[in-house]
């Protein structure tokens, strides 16, 4: 394994430190900037496109893919946003970011089984079972009390298919970094483009309503609006970095399943974020994010078996 190749396991664990914090701004978006999740999903999609910025200026140079890849990446990019979507109608119906992160981490099952049906992928028993182990860390964070009432049957479906499309997405983005070896910023930049247009596409669909959407945007008062382009910001990078993650591993399997431990990460950067509220006096937001902090004990026992699912994987 080359020492570039053995980067994959550190940078994957950037994607899900990132992705905590912007399910944290998120919530604090649901009340202000986002109406419903099409705002989300426009302004997120439209957003991906800044990458392509770096190419007119001369930063990055972009190669053309071989048809196959383009085509790949493209698709990936596509799935990508359309999962985001499913993802804030989640939050929009039941908004407990924590219970979405975990329902959206059942692509550690999903992963591998799209690997194998799309790659003919074999992972060794022992990559397997930490699989297993992750997945089980997974299911004792939702036995958390009330995980299978009301909220669960809100979302269960709207999860369902942003898992689908997340897992789809990354498996054929691993087949696309596989048929375009050693370009992966085109890959990427291919992928952020897939993105870009899907997001137009919904935009010109309905031109009017998205008018709407970007005015609301532009009218948030400077702080907020500074709050929000940062949410943005982070979230490109905990694409990028996931994309690194995937491009870098022997299998897309093993990015979801170190991406599994977002829950946790969102559970302790709620607890700052509680703490911070209420020290200012806010205590509805505080209130919001506490409730993301619910089963503490159990996500803490979670953490370890995830713990050990991702060193069975990584060994």
């Amino acid at each position: 394994m080359s020492d570039l190749t053995s980067l994959w396991l550190p940078i994957a664990f950037i994607a899900p430190i990132l992705w905590a914090l912007v399910s944290v701004l998120d919530l604090y978006f649901l009340h202000g900037a986002y109406q419903d999740e099409w705002d989300g999903t426009l302004i997120s999609g439209i957003f991906q496109i800044l990458p392509w910025l770096l190419v007119p200026v001369g930063l990055v140079h972009y190669t053309p893919l071989p048809l196959e890849a383009m085509v790949l990446a493209l698709l990936g990019g596509s799935m990508f946003l359309a999962s985001f979507f499913f993802y804030f109608r989640a939050l929009f119906r039941f908004a407990d970011a924590a219970l979405v992160q975990i329902l959206w981490n059942v692509a550690v099952l999903v992963v591998p089984f799209f690997a194998w049906i799309i790659l003919d992928e074999r992972l060794q028993l022992i990559q397997y079972l930490g699989i297993a182990l992750a997945f089980f860390g997974l299911t004792r964070l939702a036995s958390r009390e009330g995980m299978l009432g009301q909220g669960f049957r809100r979302i269960a479906w709207s999860m369902v298919w942003a898992v689908l499309l997340m897992s789809a997405s990354m498996v054929l983005q691993k087949d696309a970094y596989r048929i375009a070896s050693g370009l992966f910023l085109d890959v990427y930049l291919t992928f952020s483009l897939g993105v870009a247009i899907t997001a137009a596409m919904l935009a010109v669909a309905n031109i009017q309503s998205t008018v709407t959407r970007i005015q609301r945007v532009a009218a948030l008062d400077s702080r907020y609006f500074v709050l929000f382009v940062f949410a943005e910001f982070i979230s490109i990078l905990g694409t990028l970095s996931s994309q690194r993650a995937i491009d870098l591993s022997p299998s897309p399997s093993f990015v979801a399943a170190v991406e599994s431990v977002s829950p946790i990460v969102l559970m302790l950067l709620s607890i700052i974020v509680a703490s911070a509220f209420a020290r200012q006096g806010i205590h509805s937001s505080s209130a919001m994010y506490h409730d993301q902090v619910l089963g503490w004990r159990k996500k803490v026992l979670a953490v370890v078996f995830i713990s050990s699912g991702i060193y069975c994987i990584a060994d």
